[in-house]
């Protein structure tokens, strides 16, 4: 049970910064927490923590220094290692108390240590590799950068219920559909950031033989032509992705009650930037859709109260 692993001295300073960078990067993400009860709260603000940094590695930190970022999570995850089987590591201090509060959130929660191994490889692969052929191999990538997330969640969102611990079949039908939630979290964030992934690190995630099919070339992306071509495109892979989030509804429907509010606040907030996307003509060439604050309230909001009566 959860509440035999006591807390750890500097969990409530480790907690808070964890928090805060939740607060700054995960804005969609974050609406949707504030509906979980406070211990699933806490455990998702350290679970973002330890997503974001090595995403920041890679992503921002350097961009233009493949190998030191290829260092940095070399030496993050030699960290982890460490951590996790409790023993003494030496990082900077940021990262030391993100480590240490995720070390107990694995335990707490009995998430397989498999699942953070297959997020780290997937943001070492963003070092090398940014093209990819196929969506079966979009969807080996997404596995480690995106489903992983959905699966430990479920682990912390399920700790409470039963059927989770006691009954195998319910766990891998919700872990499956779990893991098409990840999947369509991060197709949505593909169709939006088409652009920037591109000027800003060369990187194309759209299956190559999708962008053969409907005639789109690298030049049409490098030089922002939204074509007819363009937007057949996006809306091939806007029916892929709607199709992830209805399989990922069923997984939903079958949460805990207060858990799947929480993340059903999530969903709603995450496609509606496919909506933007569309009410842009399909341009995420030069636009980056996104929702207002005040759009984000009134949907959470609207989405809480339709909950009580699904």
């Amino acid at each position: 049970m959860t509440h035999t692993i006591m807390r750890y001295p500097e969990y409530e300073k480790d907690l808070a910064l964890c928090k805060n960078i939740q607060k700054k990067y995960g804005k969609s993400f974050y609406a949707g927490t504030i509906f979980l009860s406070k211990e699933q709260r806490d455990a998702t603000f350290i679970l973002y923590a330890f997503f974001r940094l090595p995403d920041e590695y890679v992503d921002t930190f350097f961009a233009d220094q493949k190998e030191s970022a290829l260092t940095k999570l070399t030496e993050w995850n030699n960290a982890w290692h460490i951590c996790f089987n409790g023993g003494r590591f030496e990082i900077a201090e940021t990262e030391t108390m993100v480590l240490r509060a995720t070390e107990y959130i694995f335990h707490l929660y009995a998430i397989p240590f498999e699942y953070s191994q297959a997020f780290l490889q997937a943001m070492i692969q963003d070092t090398h590799k940014n093209r990819y052929a196929t969506y079966t191999e979009l969807e080996a990538y997404m596995y480690g950068s995106a489903s992983v997330v959905g699966l430990m969640m479920t682990y912390i969102l399920c700790s409470t219920d039963k059927r989770f611990s006691t009954d195998s079949t319910y766990r891998s039908d919700l872990l499956q559909k779990a893991q098409a939630l990840g999947e369509a979290f991060q197709m949505t964030n593909f169709l939006r950031d088409i652009g920037e992934d591109y000027q800003e690190r060369r990187r194309i995630y759209m299956p190559q033989e999708d962008m053969v099919k409907y005639g789109v070339t690298e030049e049409d992306i490098q030089n922002k032509r939204i074509t007819s071509q363009f937007i057949n495109l996006m809306k091939f892979e806007f029916e892929r992705t709607k199709a992830l989030y209805v399989v990922a509804d069923e997984g939903i429907r079958l949460l805990p009650t207060r858990a799947s509010r929480g993340i059903r606040v999530a969903r709603v907030l995450y496609s509606r930037i496919l909506d933007k996307i569309e009410e842009a003509k399909y341009n995420s060439l030069t636009k980056r859709a996104s929702l207002s604050t005040f759009k984000k309230i009134v949907l959470s909001l609207v989405t809480l109260i339709k909950s009580f009566f699904i």
